[in-house]
């Protein structure tokens, strides 16, 4: 079989067309939810090659993608279209992946592979993929209304709010400060996308983010200060931003959390999220 693969800075709108009809397909095939993170495809920022598209006779039969969010490693996500699987595509678009992220300095992959998803379990083993953790993906239901206590504000992040942003992505996720900071600085100005500092008595203690893309809302970097957890504030963040979310016309809300983190997974549970699927994460050195 012959195939062209095709390394982009940018995505036209009619690749990100042929991305989304292809994931559509995969789905379907293989009663999956691929997580291809559309709203970053059409942002990338031009700089460097972070998506991979596999072409036979001008149909896209294969995508992978780069999602970096600090230098550290390079999320991977991506798929071939079911007829044309066994043929190397994906290898093929790994290996420009490896070498751009090579050329980059970035150390490791960390691959997205969903739970129910034997090709990409079976491409992790062939590949010797290091299993590193799960997550759930959860979607908003049917809830009951609650009274909201007023006990939290949250107030839209400025552009002088980065230095607080870092400061509780340092403690509320226990990352390093290098990779806070890169992350909050790769991730601003994002036109889709809006972040809320939880503020009590004047005092920022937590934060929460919101994309919005195509209708549905996708909460994501909510976090509470250590020394202030276990006090409500974050159910009451979580609440108040669900009640924004539907004021402003947006019913379909999801987000992700950690499989062992039982103690958050109960907090959406009880804000009214169900489990919907889960994605295995895998790591592999460059």
């Amino acid at each position: 079989m012959t195939y062209t693969i095709m390394a982009r800075k940018t995505l036209t709108s009619e690749e990100l067309a042929h991305i989304k009809e292809l994931v559509a397909i995969c789905n379907e095939q293989d009663g999956i939810d691929l997580k291809v993170n559309p709203s970053m495809l059409e942002k990338r920022s031009g700089e460097h090659e972070e998506d991979f598209l596999c072409y036979v006779n001008e149909k896209l039969v294969g995508f992978l993608g780069l999602y970096v969010f600090h230098s550290g490693e390079a999320e991977v996500s991506g798929m071939v279209h079911p007829a044309f699987r066994r043929n190397g595509i994906f290898t093929a678009m790994q290996a420009k992946a490896v070498d751009e992220c090579r050329r980059r300095g970035i150390p490791s992959h960390l691959y997205i592979v969903q739970r129910d998803s034997q090709s990409g379990k079976s491409y992790m083993e062939r590949i010797s993929g290091d299993y590193q953790f799960s997550e759930y993906w959860m979607e908003l239901g049917e809830r009951q209304p609650g009274n909201l206590l007023g006990n939290v504000h949250l107030r839209a992040e400025t552009a002088n709010d980065l230095e607080k942003l870092i400061w509780l992505n340092v403690h509320g996720f226990q990352l390093e400060e290098e990779r806070a900071r890169e992350m909050s600085e790769n991730m601003a100005g994002d036109p889709k996308s809006r972040t809320y500092l939880m503020v009590v008595d004047e005092q920022a203690i937590g934060k929460i983010s919101v994309r919005k893309n195509e209708g549905k809302a996708f909460i994501y970097g909510f976090c509470v200060h250590p020394d202030h957890q276990g006090k409500g504030y974050g159910r009451e963040a979580l609440a108040q931003t669900i009640q924004l979310l539907e004021e402003e016309g947006y019913p379909h809300v999801s987000l992700e959390v950690a499989c062992e983190n039982s103690k958050a997974l109960g907090l959406y549970e009880s804000c009214g999220f169900s489990v919907k699927s889960a994605n295995d994460y895998y790591k592999l050195e460059l």
